[in-house]
């Protein structure tokens, strides 16, 4: 959730952190009003990490609601989206709040909104699953948190939960031809008569070659405008239908930093609308400074200026799961296909420059300030357009853990079939989530506000993580079986400050073997990470920390299963797969207008959960709750003890699919004292055969001989024993007969043939 403090908000997640909730939530009575959201995020982009948990808004004690979703009574217009649906009004027709869509006035001279990109009936989004939020003191996960005052809100960027499949009849939205489409691709009715392509937008150009960017005054206030024409999809055909869609509009360049390197900045336009086949986007420029930094950057090549298009979906999308009948299941998703418009750089002329009231000059570099915390020095870097605007990096990356049952960690073990164990390798994949420490952005707030004001700007700091600081993961990995003696950086790694850092190493057996022990806490030295950003300057970095016992996700949850002013009847549950020592963990009621402190009854010190296993709690309050009950209860995790199982997480983080398999090479030796026989008789040959592996004929002339064997290689990832190998001889003997002994299991590796007398019976045959 977004809470706002002093005015600086901060985002906060289901598993996060400990809040010290003085001042939160002071116009939120209710938690019904999200400030800040906007449309792109109400969906998610199909590239984006599925399955990522978001948190809805809590219900109240008092009333038990569910969490509901209206994307109905969305006001689209100050989210800064145009919407281009059959059947609804033509955008900016109507007057000012009669549009049923609530759409921006644009260039028209009709009056935009007090509060741009404001939502002024936001949505919320079911999660059925979910009662209330529960958060970590330490980490608090960032998620999309840009933390300002007008910055998405995470509470409105929530995944379509997960939600049983459905038969593509049963949809009432156009269906997506795979999970994760594109704007280029057909889209078809659930009955299959209707096909629909989606639209694409490009920078609309006057007859004088100019594109058609404008800069008119509202009431004393400079508006950026710019028109976008419609350009059909490499999808659109005769009888192919527009598929209906939400535009949204945002202007990216890139920006220097005063130490070196660049970063690239992403700013939305709060109102987007569409008449006909034409998009004006707008940009109140109420900074001063603003005006004139997009004018440097649209009159300069290095800046890279680009407009991102984004095109916000309803469809059905297929899950990959089967029903019970064997047809395929689907599920309805909000997606958001972005869609970067041409011209990509875009470049005015000087003369257009002049036309928009720009001067010659250079786009001013953000400068960097540092800030002490807790031992440790914290950069921040300052908008030049925007002083009240700051940046921050994460304070380190946690192994992430999935939502859904039993919360499994982040990562993955994949091994694959090698003809020896020098060849074996394996791969080990994680996602690692950004956290932070809310107090240390607490206590650099005054000092960032005195820094605005420096500038002239009295408005509240806000602050926003660091845009593409262009970061690498570098890593110290084992190499032959010892500890690496510096970090390696990782090209391939694929990095996002906001979502996280996803990997793929692949090891050999001993150094997985050290790299796995680390994650349970054996040693320090390995697995050292660190994300390291602005490698073009100077550079920062952030830790990176991969252990079972310290992760970022929810490792407990609170049922509430009654609720009164007196106290709250709540379960708690161990929700991950190893044992939990919750100790003496501190709670809050989150209320309308203040928060009240719990008292946790029911807990003993030494309780230790086992996986799933739940204890009933009473919650009292220090004070009675209000009559409208608590919108949320805050649970501080910060003194949870988890003992990681081996067991039981190899069980979860190891992929069995490929069932790889590693090639033996073992030996069958015969002694000259088997060949002879009673009776004068004599062994002809045995013919060993070893189970998964190979056969061979061992005669006086030829003992031994070499075959191989196939053995799983689970058992040596994890340093078990190996299974025994099975085989059984077939003993041919020169009178003609043949015996043929039973499976025999050793774990040695020369194969003893067993020496069987001859039977009628294929099967039969006594040893000898």
């Amino acid at each position: 959730m977004t809470t706002d403090i002093g005015g600086v908000s901060f985002a906060f997640n289901a598993g996060d952190g400990d809040l010290d909730l003085a001042g939160m939530l002071p116009e939120l009575p209710g938690l019904d009003r999200i400030r800040g959201a906007r449309i792109e995020d109400l969906f998610q982009a199909p590239d984006r990490l599925a399955g990522a948990d978001r948190l809805g808004v809590g219900v109240s004690l008092g009333e038990f609601d569910q969490v509901g979703t209206d994307l109905g009574r969305l006001d689209l217009g100050h989210l800064g989206v145009g919407t281009d649906e059959p059947g609804t009004d033509e955008p900016g027709t109507d007057e000012p709040g009669t549009d049923e869509l609530g759409l921006h006035p644009g260039v028209d001279g009709r009056e935009p909104p007090d509060k741009p990109g404001l939502a002024t009936d936001p949505p919320t989004f079911v999660d059925p699953n979910r009662r209330l939020p529960f958060v970590w003191r330490d980490p608090i996960i960032i998620d999309r948190s840009l933390l300002g005052e007008d910055s998405p809100d995470p509470w409105t960027w929530v995944p379509t939960p997960p939600r049983n499949s459905v038969h593509r009849g049963d949809l009432d939205v156009p269906v997506a031809p795979s999970a994760s489409p594109t704007d280029g691709e057909l889209f078809e009715s659930p009955d299959g008569g209707t096909r629909y392509a989606l639209p694409r937008y490009s920078l609309a150009f006057e007859t004088t070659g100019d594109p058609r960017i404008s800069i008119v005054e509202r009431d004393g206030t400079a508006i950026l405008v710019m028109a976008f024409a419609e350009t059909p999809s490499p999808a659109a055909a005769p009888g192919v239908t527009k598929l209906p869609h939400l535009v949204t509009v945002s202007l990216k360049y890139r920006v220097p930093v005063i130490t070196g390197g660049t970063v690239v900045l992403d700013l939305p336009f709060p109102s987007v609308r569409i008449d006909g086949t034409t998009v004006v986007a707008e940009m109140p420029l109420t900074t001063p400074g603003l005006r004139q930094q997009l004018l440097a950057a649209l009159s300069s090549l290095e800046a890279g200026v680009s407009l991102v298009v984004g095109r916000a979906v309803t469809v059905g999308v297929p899950t990959g799961e089967t029903m019970e009948d064997g047809r395929p299941g689907y599920r309805k998703e909000r997606l958001l296909l972005e869609w970067t418009a041409p011209p990509a750089p875009l470049v005015i002329s000087e003369a257009h420059r002049n036309r928009l009231g720009g001067v010659a000059g250079g786009i001013q570099p953000m400068g960097r300030m540092r800030i002490p915390f807790d031992g440790r020095s914290h950069s921040y870097w300052q908008d030049p357009a925007r002083p009240e605007r700051f940046y921050f990096l994460p304070d380190r990356f946690l192994l992430a853990r999935l939502p859904g049952t039993g919360r499994p960690p982040a990562l993955k073990v994949r091994a694959t079939s090698a003809a020896s164990v020098d060849h074996l390798r394996v791969t080990l994949e994680f996602y690692a989530q950004p956290v932070l420490v809310r107090e240390r952005l607490e206590a650099a707030r005054p000092v960032l506000q005195e820094e605005a004001r420096a500038r002239g700007v009295g408005a509240p700091v806000r602050l926003e993580v660091l845009p593409d600081p262009q970061p690498s993961l570098r890593l110290a990995l084992p190499r032959g079986g010892a500890p690496s003696t510096g970090l390696v950086e990782r090209p391939d790694a694929e990095i996002d400050l906001e979502l996280g850092v996803t990997h793929a190493e692949t090891l050999a057996l001993e150094d997985f073997r050290l790299v796995y022990d680390a994650l349970f806490g054996a040693s320090l030295s390995l697995l050292r990470g660190e994300v390291r950003v602005g490698a073009g300057g100077a550079p920062e970095d952030v830790p990176l920390e991969l252990r079972f016992d310290r992760t970022a996700g929810d490792v407990l949850t609170l049922t509430v299963t009654a609720a009164s002013a007196a106290h709250i009847e709540a379960r708690l549950t161990n929700a991950i797969e190893s044992r939990v020592r919750p100790g003496n963990p501190a709670a809050l009621a989150v209320c309308a207008d203040r928060q009240i402190p719990l008292a946790i009854e029911g807990l003993a010190d030494d309780l230790v959960l086992s996986p799933g296993e739940g204890l009933d709690v009473r919650l009292v309050p220090r004070n009675p709750l209000p009559e409208t009950g608590a919108q949320g209860v805050v649970l501080d995790q910060s003194e949870v003890v988890v003992d990681p199982d081996r067991e039981a997480i190899w069980a979860l983080v190891f992929d069995r699919a490929a069932q790889p398999q590693l090639v033996r090479e073992v030996s069958a030796e015969a002694v000259p004292a088997l060949f002879a026989g009673p009776g004068g008789d004599r062994v002809a040959a045995f013919v060993v055969t070893v189970e998964r592996g190979g056969t061979v004929r061992l005669t006086e002339d030829v003992p031994t001989a070499v075959t191989t064997v196939r053995v799983p290689v689970q058992p040596l990832l994890t340093g078990a024993p190996p299974p025994p190998l099975r085989y059984r001889t077939e003993t041919l003997w020169q009178s003609g007969g043949i015996g043929v002994s039973d499976w025999r299991e050793t774990e040695a590796t020369i194969l003893l043939p067993v020496r069987t007398a001859p039977s009628r019976s294929p099967q039969g045959g006594g040893g000898r």
